[in-house]
């Protein structure tokens, strides 16, 4: 009973200096809240179960080697029960270890990247002899030693640090190099989404001066109804702060964009929408509509004297957005090779692939007349 009272009492005073350590780191640390292009979290996140699993499987491996190479009957009769008591041992270092990162990982993050290594190193070793200390503590009162303070106490701490210091340097920075490794992975992929999407939004604005150039002699009023409609669409377009945006707000932007394209085609130009439900989770990169309505109108309305009709069909089927966009094609195309459809598409389907790799596609078809690009969607967005 007194030991249960005493450490009762040592857990309680623990959790005080907690809070306050806590509350002090929060006082002086910085606040790890960081703006888009600021330098991203130094110390992976040791809180996933893929961390927790791998750190497991190593310290089971490391219990497996200290078994092989310590005397037998050294902990017990049996080497099953030697290697049964190594394993709770080095277990409860490992996850300990690993919580205790877990748990600062906000406040270690909030320092530059060095000091932040050596402090997480430290923690690692500080734990390790913490640990080592509640294992003396614990045989000693559970009667299987007869004193707090062995012979054999400096010659164990001394073991445990050394074999934590190889030991966790070792996982430290593998985790570390694989942490930097995802993260690269990760800024290319936005900086390469970043390229495209730069290389579809220029074309566009000039697609919409050219239209109000050619409406501003001919027919004044229309060319201020379309400088309207596109100030109305940049600010949409302006507003959406996310790569990925609701299904609404795409439609709402394509349809923002046909005002603008009806005004310069005028009867030329019909558009039937097929318009199914979707789920709130819906969503899909930044201007997909626009440049596939683009393409249906550039490489098929545009060349045909009495216009013709674009097909627009968007559904959700199995988790999936589905989009078909039609257009009829002219009998004899007057545009040189480069400016083909499927080339036209080309910057649309790495724009998906940046997003959502191997999960989204983009098919493009030609039967009886009419060129229809058919996209899927995963419903969900992707990493970028």
């Amino acid at each position: 009973m007194e030991l249960a009272t005493k450490s009762r009492m040592f857990l309680d005073r623990l959790k005080v200096s907690k809070r306050a350590v806590l509350e002090y780191l929060d006082r002086k640390l910085p606040s790890t809240e960081t703006v888009p292009g600021e330098k991203t979290e130094f110390l992976p996140n040791f809180c996933t179960g893929e961390v927790v699993f791998n750190v497991v499987v190593v310290a089971e491996m490391l219990a497996i080697v200290i078994n092989l190479i310590i005397p037998r009957n050294f902990l017990s009769p049996t080497a099953l029960q030697d290697l049964l008591l190594v394993s709770i041992f080095i277990q409860w270092v490992a996850l300990a270890g690993t919580a205790v990162l877990c748990y600062t990982r906000r406040y270690l993050n909030r320092l530059p990247n060095l000091p932040a290594l050596g402090l997480a190193y430290l923690l690692l070793l500080l734990t390790t002899f913490v640990v080592s200390e509640c294992t003396v503590w614990l045989l000693w009162g559970i009667g299987r030693i007869q004193t707090a303070r062995p012979a054999w106490y400096a010659d164990f701490h001394i073991l445990n640090l050394t074999i934590s210091a190889i030991v966790n340097g070792l996982l430290l920075r593998l985790f570390l190099a694989k942490h930097e490794l995802t993260q690269r992975t990760m800024s290319e992929a936005r900086a390469k989404l970043q390229a495209l999407q730069s290389r579809i939004r220029p074309h566009f604005v000039f697609n919409s001066l050219n239209i109000i150039a050619s409406l501003t002699r001919s027919e004044p009023a229309k060319a201020e109804a379309a400088i309207e409609n596109m100030a109305d669409l940049f600010r949409m377009m302006l507003s959406q702060d996310e790569n990925l945006v609701p299904v609404k707000n795409e439609i709402d932007v394509a349809n923002k964009y046909l005002a603008l394209e009806a005004l310069r085609l005028e009867n030329r130009l019909t558009v039937n929408w097929d318009i199914g439900k979707f789920p709130r989770k819906a969503v899909m990169p930044v201007l997909t509509l626009q440049p596939l309505l683009e393409n249906a109108i550039r490489h098929g309305i545009e060349d045909l004297a009495t216009g013709g009709v674009v097909d627009v069909r968007l559904w959700e089927e199995n988790d999936r957005i589905y989009i078909r966009v039609s257009n009829p094609l002219p009998q004899v195309r007057s545009r040189p090779p480069k400016t083909m459809p499927g080339q036209s598409l080309e910057n649309i389907r790495q724009r998906f692939q940046s997003h959502y790799g191997e999960e989204a596609t983009l098919h493009s078809t030609e039967e009886d007349g009419r060129f229809t690009v058919t996209v899927v969607l995963p419903t969900r967005g992707g990493n970028p």
